[in-house]
């Protein structure tokens, strides 16, 4: 759900259509030491549209893009991201207040408000999301819930895939499951 291309094209978008590296210090002067603590590149309103041969495969939206590369570090907010099958089908989305890319690990964090949809409807909540692009694995030390048709299940930490098929809630704290099958080890 959440690609490598993302991670890339975020980082590109955010480097080619921002801000110059000329920065002004608060006394109105030109100086690097203020230039730590500002952006290399600021994007508002994008809308990003990534495809593989002509398909497209993920429609992200952000109300803001900031890119500190000398922090290898993309900051997004208000987070909107669908995925979508070969014949244009939606197969997930999540949303989340932020979001933080770390382009050299690969490294996807999701802060506040998060909410991940699967295609099959199974749905995490959370205020805390990490996604490792090496793994292709979720994972939070967060109060998680997660609904699946009427299993609800929530908890302290989760360890799962992309799609919720296999999902391990570290402590359990309550939940009503009807399938245990659903539910599994990664």
């Amino acid at each position: 759900m959440i690609t490598r291309y993302m991670t890339i094209l975020l980082v590109t978008l955010a480097t080619l259509y921002g801000c110059s590296d000329d920065k002004v210090n608060s006394t109105g002067q030109w100086g690097k030491a203020d230039s730590l603590s500002l952006p290399d590149s600021e994007v508002t309103g994008a809308r990003i549209t990534l495809s593989d041969r002509g398909h497209v495969t993920t429609e992200i939206l952000c109300r803001r893009i900031r890119s500190f590369e000398s922090r290898d570090s993309t900051m997004a907010y208000v987070v909107n991201v669908t995925s979508f099958d070969s014949t244009g089908n939606a197969t997930g989305h999540v949303v989340a207040d932020s979001g933080v890319i770390h382009e050299t690990s690969g490294e996807f964090n999701l802060y506040d408000n998060v909410v991940l949809i699967t295609e099959s409807e199974a749905k995490l909540e959370t205020d805390y999301l990490y996604w490792n692009s090496q793994t292709d694995q979720i994972e939070t030390d967060a109060y998680v819930r997660i609904t699946r048709g009427d299993d609800v299940v929530t908890g302290w930490g989760l360890r799962a895939d992309q799609q919720l098929d296999r999902v391990r809630i570290l402590n359990t704290e309550k939940g009503t499951i009807t399938d245990t099958r659903e539910l599994s080890e990664p």
